[in-house]
């Protein structure tokens, strides 16, 4: 089956991949060969191992297929994400900031963190995850320290508030890429 694979206008931390059999699909590099997170298809080419993105899993990864506009993540970036839960779009991001950055994974859900901890963190030396209530950023600064960026995916009515505090803790002068 002939493979095509090439990075994505937005990020050199997309790539698009290509099949004889499917059509285009948004894709990451994987940074642990050979796991899969949440039953996505792994694609081997030259030597190089991609896990498919699916956009009906993750806001992010449909943001991405919609053209989001100035896209915030690169590697080797300090990202908190808020509201990780079992780790479908956090294990993207930890492969989009690569192995010199890290990803900060915050839930409140015991459930869904050891889900998170049996299939992500354990694979990945970039993910640190944090069983906490994102309301309350002062309760893991201590684990945390700051980021250079925020990315909210959490289910509460004052969503923007929550983002707004974690902002304000983790981010040099309350400022930087934040996105929900």
């Amino acid at each position: 089956m002939a493979i095509v694979v090439r990075s994505h206008r937005l990020s050199p931390a997309f790539f698009v991949v290509s099949t004889e059999v499917d059509n285009e699909q948004l894709a990451t590099l994987n940074l642990s060969p050979g796991v899969s997170v949440y039953g996505e298809r792994l694609i081997a080419c030259e030597g190089r191992e991609y896990r498919i993105w699916d956009p009906f899993r993750s806001k992010l990864a449909a943001a991405v297929l919609n053209g989001i506009k100035g896209f915030p993540l690169a590697s080797g970036m300090r990202v908190l994400y808020l509201g990780s839960a079992t780790g479908t779009t956090a294990s993207h991001v930890s492969d989009i900031v690569g192995e010199d950055g890290c990803v900060y994974c915050v839930d409140f859900a015991p459930r869904s963190m050891r889900d998170f901890l049996g299939n992500v963190s354990q694979y990945r030396s970039n993910v640190f995850p944090i069983l906490a209530d994102a309301r309350f950023p002062e309760s893991y600064a201590f684990l945390v320290g700051g980021v250079d960026g925020i990315y909210c995916d959490v289910a509460q009515p004052e969503q923007a508030k929550l983002l707004s505090e974690n902002a304000r803790v983790f981010l040099p002068d309350g400022g930087g890429p934040c996105w929900l």
